[in-house]
């Protein structure tokens, strides 16, 4: 449960209460409730409670008030937090305890709803099931109804193969919930990144595809439509159902490979740098726009004795210091690989020849870079994936932090976050300080290959409404800050919802979103496992610098011959 659910809870909680006061003779306002949902709620919004306010809110006299709050004090249930560093001024806040057991309630609220709502039969389990914006019309989260019918009366369900992020497990509760009554928990299959390639690979070999609709991470796409594992969306069957007119450019060119498309944006992530308002207002510090503002702003906010550290980055061996590699050597102003125009048998689908470029100056200062990142970040940087890193900042312990723009979605919406409100965005700097153009990232919806024609027929269908301006905009509402849709993205309450629905929006309008800074290429996966590889192995000092480069260059570069070689053949 996330705090925009909790919020929600909350005040559907009081919403009910508010007839009983109304309209049952002789029924007093409920002090405790009204007290204790205030501070909750003024916690999920980054309120600050004044006793006064808080006393207003109570609905008592002054004096009754002012003593149920002094024995909430005196028993720990409301704590005082100091309004500034120096002084005696002070704001009132739930204790942890007092957290704890309203999320408790809530969750055991959620249940019941669920049940009495969704004939759920157990009232204490709650993970079926989201409640989402109480605000959106039912119309809008429900699939049209002809898709609905042909759901509900077909011989089968759909079947999704999903990343395992809070995205797809949202994505996944909304289907399935009382609301859509259009499948089953069962009908999802979430995966992390390494087991969900592997199984994407292992369905395209069966006869009949166990999934009707497939999540495909961007970079994956070239792969999966070269090896024709994916179908092409712009078929003849298919014709007329899908427009990417109301996408960003670079995000609908995602899903393409050649002249057709072969998957649907269903969410955009950038991977932006996020840093900590309050440390840089204190610190007196500008926000860095070029690599050497960025080491120097971290050097001065590294403070390990207070157990906060300057920078927090994704360098665990594999997918994450692959990554990190690829988007600092772009700030570098380099490439993993180059292209040449050719007009032989060797070129790809777009008439290039590709060749690896990790033997350039850029790339050596990218590792001397990343040697000095290891100075102003924790010991244990380099097992830290996406999560470690995104919980090392959104816990308070680091100034600065490297992260994707959904994940970073929890820095304002997670119980947990001690940081919300506090975190300023900015694109990745590089090596120059001038505006460049961002990593992006996320997932397509894409259909099986080897799916019969009226089940492919069947998951477009879905997938439209998926993707839809409806459906991105409940999720935007929902504390997802996806928008790849210009209509979604531009809409003022839409922005209003999440400071980073504004920031990734801003970059797109100014052409700064960028696929292509992993290499689109069909190999682009067997790049990333020999990057994770050898660019850990250097920056733990197992091998030189030089060493490292080397072999990666002769690695991919064999790799590429091997792949122009078998096209000449073709």
């Amino acid at each position: 449960m996330n705090d925009l659910e909790l919020l929600r809870i909350l005040n559907f909680i009081g919403r009910t209460r508010t007839p009983f006061e109304e309209l049952v003779p002789g029924a007093d306002g409920d002090a405790s409730w009204r007290i204790t949902a205030y501070l909750i709620k003024a916690e999920l919004l980054n309120r600050k409670v004044s006793t006064t306010e808080l006393i207003e809110a109570s609905g008592m006299p002054y004096g009754t008030a002012s003593r149920r709050i002094q024995k909430l004090i005196a028993a720990g249930v409301v704590i005082k937090q100091p309004a500034r560093e120096v002084g005696n001024s002070f704001y009132l806040a739930a204790s942890a305890a007092l957290r704890q057991s309203v999320t408790a309630y809530a969750h055991r609220i959620k249940s019941m709803l669920a049940e009495v709502a969704g004939q759920r039969s157990d009232s204490q389990v709650d993970d079926h099931f989201y409640v989402g914006d109480l605000q959106t019309s039912i119309n809008e989260l429900l699939p049209p109804e002809a898709l609905r019918l042909r759901l509900e009366g077909g011989s089968y369900g759909l079947k999704f193969l999903f990343h395992d992020d809070n995205y797809f497990s949202s994505l996944r509760d909304l289907w399935t919930d009382f609301r859509a009554n259009a499948g089953s928990r069962e009908d999802f299959t979430l995966l992390k990144l390494p087991d969900l390639y592997e199984t994407l690979l292992r369905n395209a070999t069966l006869p009949e595809s166990a999934f009707d609709i497939v999540a495909l991470n961007f970079p994956w796409l070239h792969e999966f439509a070269n090896k024709e594992l994916v179908a092409s969306l712009t078929a003849p069957a298919f014709e007329g159902l899908l427009s990417g007119q109301d996408f960003h450019p670079s995000v609908w060119e995602s899903g393409a490979y050649g002249a057709e498309q072969y998957g649907v944006p269903l969410y955009v992530t950038v991977e932006g740098l996020a840093a900590r308002r309050d440390l840089f207002t204190e610190a007196n510090l500008a926000y860095p726009r070029t690599l050497k503002e960025l080491l120097a702003a971290a050097r001065q906010l590294h403070a390990p004795r207070r157990k906060r550290y300057g920078l927090s980055w994704n360098a665990a061996r594999g997918m994450p210091i692959a990554s990190a590699f690829m988007f600092f050597l772009n700030a570098h102003e380099g490439s993993v690989l180059t292209q040449e125009r050719v007009s032989d048998a060797a070129a790809d689908s777009a008439g290039r020849r590709w060749s690896s470029a990790l033997t350039s100056e850029a790339a050596e200062q990218t590792l001397q870079f990343m040697h000095a990142l290891l100075d102003v970040s924790a010991p244990e940087v380099l097992q830290y994936d996406w999560n470690h890193s995104l919980n090392e900042f959104m816990t308070g312990n680091s100034a600065l932090c490297y992260t994707w723009s959904m994940r970073a979605a929890r820095f304002e919406f997670d119980l947990s976050s001690r940081v919300k409100g506090r975190v300023h965005y900015l694109p990745q700097p590089n090596l120059s300080g001038v505006k460049c153009a961002v990593p992006v990232g996320g997932f397509l919806l894409a259909v099986p290959s080897n799916l019969p024609p009226e089940r492919a027929a069947l998951a477009l269908q879905s997938i439209k409404w998926m993707t839809s301006s409806n459906a991105m905009r409940s999720q935007v509402r929902n504390g997802f800050p996806v928008a790849p849709r210009f209509s979604v993205s531009s809409d003022p309450a839409m922005r209003a919802t999440s400071p980073i629905v504004g920031f990734v929006d801003g970059l797109a309008q100014q052409d700064l979103l960028s696929t292509a800074m992993r290499p689109l290429t069909p190999i682009y996966t067997r790049i990333e496992e020999i990057l994770g590889e050898e660019i850990h192995d250097a920056m733990s000092g197992r091998v030189s610098d030089q060493e490292a480069l080397h072999q990666a260059h002769l690695r991919i570069q064999r790799m590429l011959d091997i792949q122009a070689q078998s096209a000449t053949v073709a």
